[in-house]
């Protein structure tokens, strides 16, 4: 995870933005080189958003910020360019055959009482992030929290498609 700055530097913001792979990546690379960093998620706090869809200081509403200390700022940013200019893997999705879908019914019983555990981990912000993301697509899930790890299950009718989107935001990758 990230190192605690000094209380008496002043942060930068460094870079913000919804993407986990970039975010995982600069985390990597910014404790590698050694560079304290503080990192937040986006759109957790209390304060509602504003009502105007179109603000003039855009700013992402969801996702991930970075900051460093005012010391490291050079050094730091040069980590994020050669992050940003890296070419990223292939992004084309390729053509899928079309193919029916077969769905378990949906129960009561495996709706209240979660049992498949589809990610686990002591990353807070990710888990903040897989929780929004299945909630948004209106997967029900159970979250447990002992020893620091969160565990997060679903119902076994609804774990293909929480695996995959699972995958799709700790890998940063495409639908499959």
């Amino acid at each position: 995870m990230s190192s605690s700055p000094s209380p008496l530097s002043s942060l930068i913001l460094l870079w913000a933005g919804e993407d986990p792979a970039v975010y995982a990546t600069l985390m990597e690379r910014l404790n590698a080189a050694g560079i304290p960093c503080k990192n937040m998620a986006i759109g957790g706090d209390e304060i509602a958003p504003d009502a105007d869809p179109l603000p003039i200081d855009w700013k992402p509403r969801f996702g991930f910020e970075v900051a460093v200390l005012a010391t490291d700022l050079t050094a730091a940013q040069q980590i994020l360019e050669k992050l940003l200019a890296e070419e990223p893997e292939d992004l084309e999705i390729p053509e899928q055959p079309l193919a029916e879908v077969k769905e378990l019914p949906l129960t009561d019983s495996t709706e209240t009482h979660p049992t498949v555990e589809v990610w686990t981990g002591p990353d807070d912000k990710m888990a903040e992030f897989l929780t929004a993301a299945l909630q948004e697509n209106e997967i029900r899930m159970h979250l447990e929290n002992p020893q620091g790890q969160t565990h997060i299950y679903v119902s076994a009718a609804n774990e293909s498609r929480a695996r995959e989107i699972v995958r799709e935001v700790t890998e940063g990758a495409p639908p499959k």
